[in-house]
């Protein structure tokens, strides 16, 4: 057969064929080495060490992607968290603990003081109930425990809120200890009898240093409804002062 012949002969259709899926084979790799199939990549594809900080999305790993424990000193900013307490005091108190866990004791125990008082009926306006002073130079810890009794003849809903109120302290910036905390007690007189009902309301405050002897204070107010006939409340109260000293 002539060159030419061959030349001007058209191609089988079984050729094509092979052409056609010659092509699609080929073509088929290379798109497959482009487009993962979807959970085709797992822990063996990926390469020790691979993936960095930036590869990482924000907020993407949470406390379920961390092992317990895996966590420690070295993982951790130590200006930002306390270590945990090395060791206590074999005498005295601890006088402050340190970012590291390491304690400063003193020989001296911390001291607290407080006092009781008799029972004040609540009059029109705010009655204050205690009073403590707290000496200058410390910090303190002051606890407050208003007991309400509150007696009446008639269906009344009597409200009473009692406040302790400490010192701000003093310093620069200003300590940002709260100077007051307001806690309410609720109770609902029934219609007919004389009735009394009696509940502790707990208050607590940090107070921070002071360069001057200030007073700590405990006073309450009642709101009945209907305002007439306007119930009984007496309230006395236990006030108490811990000196504390603040962490460095």
């Amino acid at each position: 057969m002539r060159l030419k012949s061959l030349l001007r002969a058209r191609p089988s259709a079984p050729l094509v064929v092979s052409f056609v899926a010659l092509f699609v084979a080929l073509g088929g790799v290379g798109y497959a080495a482009i487009q993962l199939p979807a959970n085709s990549v797992g822990s063996a594809q990926l390469r020790n060490g691979s993936v960095g900080n930036w590869k990482l999305k924000s907020n993407a790993v949470g406390a379920r992607k961390i092992i317990n424990g895996s966590v420690g000193a070295k993982q951790v900013n130590s200006s930002q968290v306390q270590l945990r307490i090395a060791s206590g005091c074999s005498t005295g108190a601890i006088a402050s603990v340190g970012l590291s866990g390491t304690v400063t004791c003193t020989p001296s125990l911390p001291n607290q003081f407080g006092s009781n008082t008799a029972a004040v009926t609540l009059g029109s306006s705010p009655t204050q109930v205690a009073t403590q002073s707290l000496a200058a130079g410390s910090s303190y810890l002051v606890l407050a425990y208003p007991h309400v009794v509150i007696s009446g003849a008639a269906a009344q809903h009597v409200e009473v809120d009692c406040t302790l109120k400490v010192p701000a302290g003093s310093g620069t910036p200003p300590p940002a200890n709260p100077t007051t905390t307001t806690k309410s007690l609720a109770v609902d007189l029934p219609a007919t009898g004389s009735h009394s009902q009696a509940a502790t309301i707990p208050l607590v405050l940090p107070v921070a240093s002071s360069t001057s002897i200030q007073p700590a204070t405990v006073t309450c107010s009642d709101t009945p409804t209907p305002s007439t006939p306007d119930a009984a409340v007496a309230v006395d109260t236990t006030i108490s002062a811990i000196q504390t000293a603040a962490n460095s």
